[in-house]
């Protein structure tokens, strides 16, 4: 029609890994989310899933959202009533996509056709998945096609396969010779965190919806602030419920960078204001049963969280390349103390860890010769966060008490006994600070 303005989305192929499975999942997704809920996303007028067309690729039609990305914005200096409504929005988004509950973790796709959404045996692609599978560490290893999982234990040990994965086939996963043991310790240490931090109530379902890549770069918004759209939903799949938490970037920041002191608490304050505007929306506007509120699903569920912990492990499996640095920020000292150093060493002194041992000499001649490649092409260093100094770290508790102090919100809400667990702790000259990207 006169007027519209429509957007072709073609797929990048050399940094897509399987094309045609990611699209089809991605248009049935739309289609059940227009079906299902009243989230805003951009209308689907057309695709073709195979070659045979006039472009010569699959392709969608889509509509085109006029409109700013959330982006920009600073979400820790707005305006509150500002941010209390974009808080209310995007809870909306979380509140509707918790209700589409699954009898197992995989992917919404097409059917035979390609035209109805069906959900059977399509596997769970992520963001990371992709990654690992067009640098070449061959992940259908341990995701292969059609593999769907009914249990969260299931599937988090295949997420710790593919930080393993990483690891022994990343050739850039490492800098030196501590960073591979740091890294390699962690990945055993993590496993017995992992399986103690699963929920029996929730191992074998419900298995939620989740978009896969909530990011501000895909909320589009008008000068008021309205959510007008929520794009890109390629990566979404469903999860188990202890992995559908608040979004990691209500502070503006990393998770490799809410993981650590100051910052965590900065994000506790910010997630818990998050989680209060969205027992409102629920309450207020998803309970025709006039539920108490602390019956209402999502509300029960978010009021269970109670430490940073709660919030790092679940954001951490989502975001595998992450996870080594919410171990050591955080995991390592609430599970196992201190000393650190004392039990990495110890670790691969153990006549039967001379494999691991053999695994980290192996990686740090994989990275030399990554590096003499790198130095080859011209391409720019990764570079390692410096260690914290005592002076730092006294700062930053000094710091940290003046925010507590000032932080009025914070204080008077049930989020001031997850502060009081939060303790600073220098890891070691040798910790990992390298941020996995």
């Amino acid at each position: 029609m006169d007027g519209e303005k429509w957007m072709v989305r073609i797929p990048l192929l050399p940094r897509l890994a399987f094309p045609e499975e990611k699209m089809r999942s991605e248009i049935a997704t739309m289609k059940y989310v227009a079906e299902k809920t009243t989230i805003p996303i951009p209308r689907l007028y057309g695709y073709s899933i195979s070659r045979n067309n006039i472009l010569g690729l699959p392709f969608m039609l889509v509509e085109y959202i006029e409109g700013n990305t959330l982006y920009p914005t600073n979400l820790r200096t707005m305006d509150r009533d500002k941010r209390k409504h974009l808080h209310a929005q995007i809870g909306d988004v979380y509140i509707q996509l918790y209700r589409q509950q699954f009898d197992r973790i995989g992917a919404l796709t097409l059917d035979k056709n390609d035209e109805h959404w069906v959900f059977a045996s399509n596997r769970p692609l992520t963001v990371d998945v992709n990654e690992q599978e067009v640098s070449g560490l061959e992940i259908c290893n341990y995701l292969p096609p059609n593999r769907t999982f009914h249990s969260t234990i299931d599937y988090i040990y295949m997420v710790t396969k593919l930080i393993s994965n990483d690891f022994h086939r990343g050739r850039d996963c490492i800098v030196n010779e501590d960073d591979a043991r740091w890294y390699l310790y962690s990945i055993y240490a993590s496993q017995s965190i992992l399986m103690e931090w699963v929920n029996p109530k929730y191992n074998q379902g419900p298995f939620v919806l989740m978009h896969g890549d909530l990011r501000p770069p895909n909320i589009i918004i008008d000068d008021d602030f309205n959510i007008v759209s929520i794009l890109d939903w390629e990566w979404s799949h469903t999860v188990p419920v202890q992995l559908f938490v608040p979004p990691s970037w209500l502070t503006n920041r990393e998770i490799t960078e809410i993981s650590k002191d100051i910052s965590s608490l900065s994000y506790l304050s910010a997630v818990y204001n998050f989680i209060r505007q969205v027992e409102y929306q629920e309450n207020a506007f998803h309970n025709p049963k006039r539920l108490l509120m602390k019956d209402l699903p999502l509300t029960a569920l978010w009021r269970s969280l109670s430490d940073i912990k709660d919030f790092l492990i679940p954001l951490g499996l989502l975001m595998p390349h992450c996870f080594g640095n919410v171990y050591w920020d955080v995991l390592d000292h609430q599970y196992y103390g201190q000393n650190s150093e004392e039990r990495v060493q110890a670790f691969f002194q153990l006549d039967f860890r001379k494999p691991q041992l053999q695994a980290v000499k192996k990686k740090v001649l994989d990275f030399e010769c990554f590096e003499r490649e790198r130095q080859a092409l011209g391409i720019e260093k990764r570079q390692i966060l410096p260690s914290r100094t005592a002076a730092e770290l006294s700062q930053l508790g000094r710091a940290l008490k003046e925010f507590g102090q000032r932080d009025k919100p914070l204080s008077e809400t049930k989020s001031q006994t997850a502060v009081t667990s939060i303790n600073f702790c220098h890891w070691g000259q040798h910790s990992p600070n390298v941020v996995r990207q």
